[in-house]
């Protein structure tokens, strides 16, 4: 994918932990609007990416830029004030913490005490468990409240690119189609989605861009519906073969 009107650019990213280099030189492109995904086994690097993205993790090299601004390496806070949000691996909530202070933490940003508030509550009229529950721990909801707790919070940061690393891990078949239900809606309304996901035939199916990672390695990247056709990837990730 040309990078020339990429809302967000990578160039020959590498992230190391200690002597092993997880990610090696890897380039992607994210243009404004559109979902893209990153597929592959796991191991292959794709959470390495994301946390290199956020400034959870230094990168042992190349360049990332959002909007045209140089971001990279900045530290988590900067990543969030730049436009970068992650919704993690394992969600993360605060679980000691009610839903309601999670979301006052997460827009923390937002000085104008109003405007956080039509924040929080436009999170909870998108999560309507949320709102219901408000005043609960967050660490009562179930695996799919956790997730959507995950989304508000990360939305409240109004982020220019959200970054969703494995939304269905951990959850049944029929939650796993709700989550998806909302990316996709969470996407209707106008965010850009960079997404890691384990469920290859998911991921591509809401993605417009895919990118296939292996050993830290970009190896195939097409259009999510090019790729889904590819015998290669239909037999080391949608279980089928052409």
């Amino acid at each position: 994918m040309s990078a020339a009107a990429a809302l967000l650019e990578v160039r020959d990213l590498a992230v190391r932990y200690g002597h092993v280099e997880a990610v090696h030189g890897v380039s992607l492109a994210v243009p404004e609007g559109r979902i893209v995904t990153l597929i592959g086994p796991n191991g292959a690097g794709k959470t390495s990416i994301l946390s290199a993205l956020a400034g959870l993790v230094r990168p042992a090299g190349g360049r990332v830029r959002l909007g045209g601004d140089d971001v990279t390496g900045v530290p988590a806070h900067r990543a969030v004030a730049a436009g970068l949000s992650l919704v993690p691996e394992g969600r993360a909530i605060l679980g000691r913490m009610t839903i309601e202070e999670n979301l006052v933490l997460a827009g923390e940003r937002r000085r104008d005490a109003a405007s956080l508030r039509a924040a929080i509550e436009e999170q909870y009229r998108r999560f309507p468990v949320l709102g219901e529950r408000r005043a609960s721990l967050a660490g009562s909801l179930s695996g799919g409240q956790q997730q959507m707790l995950a989304f508000a919070r990360a939305l409240l940061a109004r982020p220019r690119v959200l970054l969703l690393d494995e939304p269905s891990m951990g959850l049944s078949p029929i939650l796993v189609q709700q989550i998806f239900e909302t990316v996709k809606a969470i996407h209707r309304e106008g965010a850009t989605i960079l997404l890691v996901e384990q469920n290859a035939r998911l991921a591509l199916a809401i993605s417009d861009y895919a990118y296939v990672l292996e050993r830290g390695r970009l190896v195939l990247e097409g259009p999510s519906r090019e790729l889904e056709a590819d015998p290669r990837v239909q037999a080391a990730y949608l279980g089928r073969a052409r």
